[in-house]
């Protein structure tokens, strides 16, 4: 079915290239609606800052979720956080009204569902997109994402692999919440507007069975105030394909706003420690004992 959406889809803008397609009013006020309602939520909406679980973090690693529970100091935000969510939120609008547009038979957007646990416990969340009875999410990616990720370099392996955001949890709870099947994500490169449909495997039971297990379990730790364990240890830095004898962040404490309370003192963040770049990259350290060198002194 991946093939069919992406394919009307592709079609629908080749179209659209040479002339007026001709879409519904009623896609086009739909489509205003959601960009309306996406400003309103990010610049009007007073946001509950009250930690809780959702199928939308359960997937997270835990000790980033105890982090958040804890009260845990977060990086700020950088002052474009609230661009970059506007413009998800848009991509996003404009991919459910692309969507309609092509003639992909649409059966319900951003519909509230719960998932109970055979214990009885319960998570809530909101799906993005139903598309003939299968649950798809739909991502708006970075250049880097798309092309390995969700684009030909990648593949729900990939996505499973390094799933620091707790996508594949996500889409189960989603699907299992709604009696149906998660099918995988549409994804657009959000720079140059490229689509890619991710499918999850045909049989996928185990790996619906393994992520239902992860979000249980987190949802148990959490709920129980396990002890807090790190879960990622810091790795070796190599330059030039060489070992430089310095340790780093692992890419999922990258992108955590909690690595500094985690990882304390130790982590400091400075230029590329061998790089002689004028102005090299910065990198997360956790040990620094091959120090960069400047003006023939070593620091």
């Amino acid at each position: 079915m991946s093939n069919s959406i992406l394919n009307r889809v592709q079609m629908f803008l080749t179209e659209a290239n040479k002339a007026s397609v001709g879409v519904s009013s009623t896609i086009v006020k739909e489509f205003g609606q959601a960009c309306e309602d996406a400003f309103k939520k990010q610049f009007t909406e007073q946001h509950d800052r009250t930690f809780r679980t959702r199928m939308s973090n359960i997937g997270r690693p835990l000790c980033q979720l105890q982090m958040e529970k804890s009260g845990a100091e977060a990086e700020p935000m950088p002052y474009n956080f609230k661009m970059r969510n506007l413009f998800g939120d848009m991509i996003e609008a404009a991919a459910v009204a692309i969507l309609k547009a092509s003639g992909v038979k649409v059966d319900a957007i951003q519909k509230k569902v719960k998932h109970k646990f055979d214990d009885g416990s319960e998570i809530d969340g909101t799906y993005d997109i139903k598309i003939q009875n299968n649950i798809y999410d739909i991502k708006s990616a970075s250049p880097w994402a798309f092309e390995n990720k969700f684009g030909d370099n990648g593949g729900f392996d990939a996505i499973q692999k390094e799933d620091s955001f707790g996508y594949v949890p996500q889409g189960y709870l989603y699907a299992s919440a709604d009696n149906t099947d998660f099918a995988g994500w549409i994804a657009i490169n959000k720079s140059t507007g490229e689509w890619a449909v991710t499918e999850t495997p045909l049989a996928d039971q185990k790996h619906s069975s393994d992520a239902l297990k992860k979000a249980k379990d987190n949802m148990d730790a959490l709920n129980s105030d396990a002890p807090f364990k790190k879960l990622f240890k810091d790795e070796e830095e190599f330059f030039n394909r060489k070992a430089t004898g310095n340790k780093i962040l692992p890419l999922e404490c990258r992108f955590c706003a909690y690595k500094k309370p985690c990882w304390g003192e130790k982590l400091k963040y400075l230029p590329q420690q061998q790089s002689k770049a004028l102005t090299p990259k910065w990198v997360w350290y956790t040990e620094v004992t091959n120090p960069r060198e400047e003006d023939g002194h070593t620091e």
